[in-house]
């Protein structure tokens, strides 16, 4: 399975985290009836730390959603170097005119610990080669096991952009592609995840090696075995600077969250633009949930502390700090 694949599950598992006995215990006040709460919610110092870390996650998992984008064969990010396309839907489809849209027959991949992934499409120009707009790739995953998780579903991307400077067989382009994710199921011994929706997601690779991957979308909804999350109105961007050690890393992410592991819609975004090094926690940045006259902001200290400003009343004045760590935030 793509390297890339691997690390989406990775991330998308951490709202199962959130649902377990090692994360968040559900909030007993919250409407577990499938996170269509209308109500705002009210953020004080005693849910403060809880309120900001579910929104916090799920930004996290929504921002990694590009990363199923390697399936295709197409991503934006490597553990050393840019990484080149696999070439696999290029080498698969046979022109019949020159004016003619290119089916991608199925390809089946065989998953690490069992089941498969089919990867079919439709381009218009596999020789020169480049991407159109309306060309599209669809994944299918049959009970396809990593040895981390299982995955069942459909993936389906249409290519809305494709930058005149690009060129796939470098591995260097600006791609925009829309991503529908249908029935998508990621099972995981702590949860299963189902999810339904539409992300736009961008690559770009130009200005390598630094590497960019941004997704935003109106609504995407995942469900749990122990809750259901929408966000609506997101969006997020990773950018990494690659080939060096250590790697150096800007995030960010806005939206909205409704949740049944909280009482109410919340909304976040990232006033600093967090920054880390590699696979670590980010060095510096800010992370604001705001409620109803309330807010609570996570305030980076360094990779391994952090604070949780409350403000309770709205008034902008801070009503308490919490000081924890990076490591004591992920393990409650």
């Amino acid at each position: 399975m793509n390297r890339s694949l691997l690390a989406t599950l990775s991330a998308l598992s951490l709202i199962s985290a959130c649902s377990s006995g090692n994360g968040f215990s559900e909030d007993k006040d919250a409407d577990n009836s499938g996170g269509n709460n209308n109500n705002t919610a009210e953020i004080t110092s005693a849910n403060a730390v809880q309120v900001t870390k579910v929104t916090y996650q799920s930004a996290q998992a929504a921002g990694s959603a590009g990363e199923y984008s390697g399936g295709t064969g197409l991503i934006s990010s490597a553990p050393a170097t840019v990484a080149k396309i696999d070439g696999s839907f290029l080498t698969s489809s046979k022109p019949s005119s020159s004016n003619a849209s290119i089916p991608i027959p199925p390809t089946v991949e065989e998953c690490p610990a069992g089941g498969t992934m089919t990867l079919s499409g439709d381009i218009a120009d596999p020789l020169t080669p480049t991407l159109t707009p309306g060309d599209f790739f669809e994944l299918v995953y049959v009970a396809c096991d990593d040895g981390f998780a299982v995955v069942d579903g459909n993936l389906f991307y249409e290519v809305d952009a494709f930058s005149t400077d690009s060129d796939l067989l470098a591995g260097t382009y600006d791609l925009s592609m829309s991503a529908t994710f249908t029935d998508f199921q990621v099972m995981t011994a702590d949860d299963s995840l189902l999810s339904n929706g539409d992300v736009l997601v961008r690559l770009n690779t130009l200005a390598a090696p630094i590497v960019l991957t941004e997704t935003s979308g109106a609504s995407l909804t995942v469900d749990g075995d122990l809750g259901s999350q929408t966000l609506t109105n997101f969006a997020s961007s990773f950018s990494q600077e690659t080939g060096v050690e250590p790697s150096p890393y800007t995030q960010s992410s806005s939206g909205t969250l409704n949740t049944t592991l909280l009482s109410g819609v919340v909304s976040y975004t990232t006033p600093v633009v967090f920054t880390g090094f590699d696979a670590d926690y980010p060095g510096t940045g800010e992370f604001l949930v705001a409620g109803v006259n309330s807010s609570a902001r996570l305030v980076v200290v360094d990779n391994v502390n952090i604070n949780i400003e409350v403000d309770s009343d709205g008034d902008g004045v801070v009503d308490e700090t919490i000081v924890t760590t990076w490591a004591e935030f992920a393990a409650l």
